[in-house]
């Protein structure tokens, strides 16, 4: 595929771009440098003295303060058009600062709602009136956002929500009445974006409500983490919303949901990038100063191979949203020229990139898990110490697996939404599969040749992993058919294997475009991460097969495709000390 040739969301099961064109963190420029400079400066001096009273309920009184300071500097606008009061950044330059912000312990809870649910919704759905009466001042951090989706019946089916509206008798108001919770923000909202169904619709509308207009709280929930973000139960009992306030179209909410949660799930992935370096950092400090047996831990190979295994994790999780990052930038530049419409620009590529955004939110958060986890193992007894820096993140994370659709329902999504491409002929998946069938047939499929040069050895394992989830793919679609929807564990394993692949693709591209720095390590690394997805991708595309054919017919099927991802031996353990070593020797994750 030729490097200027754009690929659309999901098709990269298909297609392989030029390492050339994918974006990487290598690449960010000295304007892109200089805002996360400045963001970690704001931290630096704002969060960091007080974030012990961010792990206290007493956050919650400090975060609309704060959020006003961001204001002021201009970061709750970044990626926002000039002409709204934002700073009109592209979305590289937004997501490279989002990285930054995440790493504030529960304060990056009330930045992340203020910046995306708070502002987008009104941003991409509002009228001309509804923008210039709320967003400048909810990009100042003068107005704070809430947005209530969740109820207490209604958590991943959000359509089956019970709050209603019911328009008045002279039509100048809805009559708002119902109750959320888990509501970021709530505490110190003063507008609402209300999730609910008018006069017994079908399917959700947007109303955007006033605080000040009746609405109730609970009290701040007892959380496991992030006590300094607030969260609470909202109540509505005979609010009357003027009908100037209905958000986009009547019976249309679903699909605002649906949209503003595509960017959400981006951010939690990205915040999972920024928490997992803090991390590390903790991590790997500790290891070169605990000192047992007369020398330090991080001298054990252990710790060396957590050490190595959190770094790879970190640099495959970097890779993937960077690189979706400039394809959104892209697409949007694409939809851009044919609309001239920044804002359904920006819409529509936050729907054409769902798939890929549902990877990032649930691989992002479960490396997250993981690193904080391994972290926390190595500081050992104190880690588990709540005076621990460790201790705060490990708690604070857990929410990220849950958070904009569970992972559980992310799984699903991400094949479920391939298949659907598929079905309507948006990919051409089912053409490639039945190509990749008779090469199968032919004997025409080989395992990657371990003589090649590591760039087209990646490249060729790549391909072949995608020929192996084409195949996986095609027979479950086979067997199941439009039933396929209701076989979740199948789903489920189809989900880690395009997952891996998308994951192992950005990997593999940002080494060999980055070939000539560093090269040993990033070829360590990229090693290390094709050897590990190569497990992930067999265990899963055995429960797969065997779920799709009768038991004799499944062995064959599944030796067959086995030999795509053949790897050669390799010293696995000794690549990992080469990446832990490094890591090591720089005390954080630094490249």
């Amino acid at each position: 595929m030729s490097t200027k040739q754009l690929i659309n969301g999901g098709a990269f099961l298909i297609y392989t771009p030029d390492s050339e064109s994918v974006f990487t963190p290598e690449e960010y420029t000295e304007d892109q440098l200089l805002i996360r400079a400045s963001v970690r400066a704001f931290l630096d001096r704002e969060i960091e003295p007080i974030k012990h009273v961010f792990d206290t309920k007493e956050g919650t009184k400090i975060a609309p303060e704060k959020l006003e300071l961001l204001g002021e500097l201009g970061f709750l606008g970044l990626s926002v058009p000039e002409k709204f009061g934002g700073m009109g950044c592209d979305i590289k330059t937004d997501m490279a600062a989002s990285e930054i912000m995440s790493d504030s312990f529960a304060f990056a809870q009330s930045m992340g709602v203020q910046r995306g649910l708070g502002i987008n919704t009104i941003l991409f759905y509002g009228t001309p009136e509804q923008q210039e009466k709320y967003l400048g001042g909810i990009i100042a951090g003068k107005i704070k956002c809430s947005y209530c989706l969740t109820e207490p019946g209604a958590g991943s089916d959000a359509n089956s929500g019970k709050t209603k509206a019911t328009l008045s008798a002279d039509g100048k108001h809805y009559i708002l009445n119902g109750q959320k919770m888990w509501i970021t923000n709530a505490g110190f909202a003063d507008v609402f974006s209300v999730f609910c169904k008018i006069d017994g619709d079908e399917n959700l509308s947007c109303l955007i409500v006033e605080k000040e207009w009746g609405v109730t709280l609970g009290a701040e929930e007892d959380k496991m983490g992030i006590h300094g973000s607030s969260t609470r139960q909202v109540f509505f009992e005979d609010v009357k919303v003027p009908v100037k306030n209905l958000l986009g179209e009547r019976n249309k909410g679903f699909k605002i949901a649906m949209n503003a949660l595509n960017l959400g799930r981006l951010f939690i992935g990205i915040a999972g990038s920024g928490i997992s370096k803090r991390a590390f950092k903790l991590g790997v400090t500790y290891a070169n100063q605990r000192v047992q047996f007369n020398q330090t831990i991080a001298s054990f190979g252990a710790i060396q191979e957590k050490i190595a295994k959190m770094a790879v994790s970190i640099y495959a999780l970097e890779s993937s949203w960077n690189r979706l990052a400039g394809d959104m930038d892209t697409m949007y530049d694409l939809f851009l020229s044919e609309t001239a419409n920044e804002l359904l620009s920006k819409q529509k590529v936050a729907q054409e990139y769902a798939t890929e955004c549902a990877i990032i939110k649930v691989f992002g958060s479960e490396v997250e898990q993981f690193v904080v986890d391994e972290a926390l193992q190595i500081h050992g007894g104190m880690g588990y110490s709540n005076e621990s820096d460790i201790s705060v993140l490990y708690r604070n994370i857990r929410g990220n697996r849950i958070y904009e659709g569970t992972n559980e329902i992310n799984r699903l999504l991400i094949p479920g939404t391939i298949l659907k491409l598929a079905f309507k002929g948006k990919i051409p998946l089912m053409e490639t599969v039945m190509k990749t069938f008779g090469d199968l047939q032919a004997g025409n499929l080989k395992p990657a040749d371990p003589a090649l040069s590591f760039a087209d050895f990646s490249l060729e394992y790549l391909n072949n992993c995608k020929k192996l989830a084409q195949l996986v793919c095609g027979q479950a679609m086979q067997k199941f058919q439009q039933d396929i929807e209701k076989e979740q564990e199948v789903l489920s394993r189809l989900s880690d294997i395009i997952s891996q692949v998308y994951i192992l693709e950005s990997v593999v591209l940002r080494s060999i475009k980055n070939k000539s720095h560093q090269t040993e390590l990033r070829e360590a690394m990229t090693s290390i991460f094709i050897y590990e997805s190569a497990k992930i991708i067999n265990d899963a595309a055995q429960e797969v097969i065997y779920a799709s054919a009768a038991p004799e017919m499944a062995l064959m099927s599944f030796k067959a495709i086995k030999k795509l991802i053949q790897l050669p031996a390799e010293h696995i353990i000794e690549k990992r000390r080469v990446v832990a070593k490094h890591f090591i020797e720089e005390n954080k994750y630094k490249l």
